[in-house]
Order: C-alpha cells, then structure tokens, then sequence
C-alpha cells in the first residue's frame, strides 16, 4: 500500500483492503455451525510493567455459548448468562445484553462471536502491514474508534492468510494493553443445546444470585 494513501486511511477512512480482509473473517467464522477454541488472555500494564496471563477455552454454537477462563465458567443460551464461580461455589445469573455501547470486552463476554463481527460497528480500519510469527504469515489491521472518547485508542488484528482471526490487541489509554490470542480452534464439533445451560442440580449447595430484573 503506499504511504500517502496509508495515511490519508489512517485519517477517517475505511480501507478497502482491510474491509476485504475483515469481511472474509467474519463470514468464514459464521460459516461454522460450531466452533471450539482454546485461548490466551493476558493483560499487560506498560507503565508498571507488569503481566497477567490467563487460558482460557470457549465453545460457540450461534449466540449460545460456553467460555472457561481461570475459575470462572460463564454458560450462555443466548438469553440468559450463568457464570459459576468455582471457588465460591456460586453462580450469577443474568439476562444477556445486546447492545453496540458495549466495549469490545465487554461485547466478548455477552457474545464471544461479535470478537469476528467488530469490525462492523463504529470503527475506521487500515491495513498496515505484515507480520511472520512462527513461519506464518499474518496480515495486520488496525482498528480505530469512530467515538474518541472510548477508554482505548486502537484495536490491531492479526489475520492469517487463510482469513483467521489469529490475536487481537486493545490498546488502552491508560497504557494497558489486553490482547486475545488464539491457540487452537476446532470448527463444526457436534454438540447439544444442554452443553450452554448450567444445570444447578448438578452443584450440591451452590449459592445462586439472581440479578436479573
């Protein structure tokens, strides 16, 4: 891509290129009927130079869904969300919230499948360049908030040649960086509607909350 036309994007435009790119993303991930992944989410503080890092695994059937990350196991059929707190032995119950306001994080974990789709609301995008990691070759695009004050200035994908979203980088004002990354992803497993419904039979004295209205 030439330079001038590289920063003429970067200033309030939509990449054609990177659209293309994000677009076969989002298609192929909803050409799956389901999809299994496990996935590393780590949280990286620049100024106090500090890391978390955390696996995680999801199962995605549609808007249904089942994400594990450290203790906590969030179950989602697409209305209502249990997440069980393993250590406690609890389980918060709520309604799921649709909603664009969302950040990105918080789209996440109310519909992991809107990871693929977001570029698609409220955002400028630009390829930048390329990258190799580990003899793979990714192409990379940054996303931009229409919205400036949204709490992060920029989101960079890392997209394969075979159109993956391989990780995904928020990078935050206060110089946090929270990043995505996947590392293994299984499409088209069978599975049934009771694997995204948490069955409270199944945990003897469980403390449940109910915060739904």
């Amino acid at each position: 891509m030439p330079l001038l036309f590289s920063c003429l994007v970067g200033f309030g435009q939509k990449d054609p290129e990177a659209e293309a790119i994000l677009k076969k993303v989002a298609d192929k991930a909803k050409s799956y009927k389901t999809i299994q992944a496990d996935f590393e989410y780590t949280i990286a503080d620049q100024q106090k130079n500090t890391e978390e890092i955390y696996d995680g695994s999801v199962l995605l059937k549609g808007s249904m869904f089942k994400m594990s990350i450290d203790a906590s196991i969030t179950y989602c059929d697409g209305k209502t969300r249990w997440v069980y707190l393993k250590d406690n032995n609890e389980v918060n119950i709520s309604n799921v919230v649709q909603s664009k306001d969302l950040e990105p994080e918080e789209r996440f974990l109310n519909n992991p499948m809107s990871l693929f789709t977001l570029y698609q609301d409220g955002f400028k995008y630009v390829k930048t360049e390329s990258e190799t990691i580990n003899n793979q070759m990714y192409s990379i695009i940054d996303l931009t908030p229409e919205d400036i004050k949204k709490p992060y200035f920029k989101i960079r994908c890392w997209v394969s040649e075979s159109n993956d979203l391989f990780m995904m980088r928020y990078f935050q004002k206060d110089a946090t960086h929270i990043t995505f990354k996947f590392k293994k992803f299984i499409p088209n497993i069978k599975v049934i509607d009771a694997d995204f419904i948490f069955d409270t039979k199944k945990y003897p004295d469980i403390e449940v909350i109910d915060l739904r209205e």
